[in-house]
């Protein structure tokens, strides 16, 4: 299991994610807020404004990223879709 760290640089639907291994990942999140915002009631429709993405934060028990709407990502997910 992967366990996030840090969030090293945060843009709109992009992350830089330094992960407990030591290793640095590039996160493109765009495409996927796009599928699973289709619905305009989803929580993740809120993350499709660029000012919601950018409040996200790293949960200190779980280590994955949330968000105060209550959406959060798990680590192991982040990590296989980083380059």
């Amino acid at each position: 299991m992967h366990a996030i760290i840090d969030i090293i640089h945060i843009e709109p639907f992009k992350l830089t994610l330094k992960f407990e291994s030591g290793e640095i990942r590039n996160v493109d999140l765009q495409k996927k807020l796009i599928e699973w915002g289709e619905n305009p009631k989803s929580k993740f429709a809120d993350l499709k404004e660029p000012k919601n993405f950018l409040k996200v934060k790293i949960d200190p028990e779980f280590q994955s990223l949330v968000w105060d709407n209550g959406i959060d990502l798990c680590p192991d997910f982040l990590f296989e879709l980083g380059i």
